[in-house]
């Protein structure tokens, strides 16, 4: 498995990214925990971490969120999608999000952007693109909070400011990537926010 190390603001921790050999959704899911245990072994490494790696058991939170049962100090987030498993390790609660950019889902516009986003989108040059980085902000930060897409994600509301991500939630912390082909979009959770 070539693991790749992406380089992001010291404050989100540690992102990890590598190819999905096959386009389907039970490699790319075994692929993304196959990264994780690599990944979980150099976060640490970098940190003084002691890991028995008998004790990396995973437990699920109360909407399924993962966690390690023996190091809940690690906090970690998956994601996948046609091509590639990225990993993000941090010393907060965390939300990672990847797609290729994706066209346009009006449906989805509607249900989930806000007001304000969906006039974002209709005068952007670039709405496939913008639609992306969008959608997957707000994955990474429902990731983050533990609840995944039940959480009413029209409260969330997104804008940019030259290469800044601007969120109506001020609890989170929020940077994004263009690697290759992909957006990639990360979350922190601010300390003594709780999920």
């Amino acid at each position: 498995m070539k693991i790749r190390e992406i380089k992001i603001p010291e404050q989100f921790g540690s992102l990890y990214v590598c190819p999905v050999p096959e386009k389907s959704r039970k490699s790319e899911h075994e692929t993304a925990h196959r990264l994780l245990q690599s990944a979980v072994r150099k976060y640490a490494e970098g940190r003084n971490i002691r890991i028995s790696e008998e004790n990396l058991v995973l437990d699920y939170l109360e909407y399924q969120k993962p966690y390690f049962r023996h190091y809940p100090e690690v906090y970690f987030n998956l994601s996948h999608c046609a091509g590639l498993a990225v990993c993000m390790l941090s010393e907060h609660e965390c939300g990672v999000d990847a797609e290729a950019v994706r066209e346009v889902r009006p449906g989805v516009v509607r249900r989930v952007f806000s007001p304000e986003e969906q006039i974002l989108l209709q005068e952007s040059a670039e709405p496939d693109r913008l639609f992306t980085r969008i959608w997957t902000l707000k994955e990474a930060y429902v990731k983050a909070v533990g609840r995944g897409i039940g959480y009413p994600m029209q409260e969330v509301c997104f804008s940019f400011e030259a290469d800044a991500v601007v969120c109506s939630q001020k609890d989170a912390e929020f940077c994004q990537i263009s690697y290759e082909d992909y957006t990639i979009s990360v979350c922190i959770l601010h300390s003594g926010v709780q999920p």
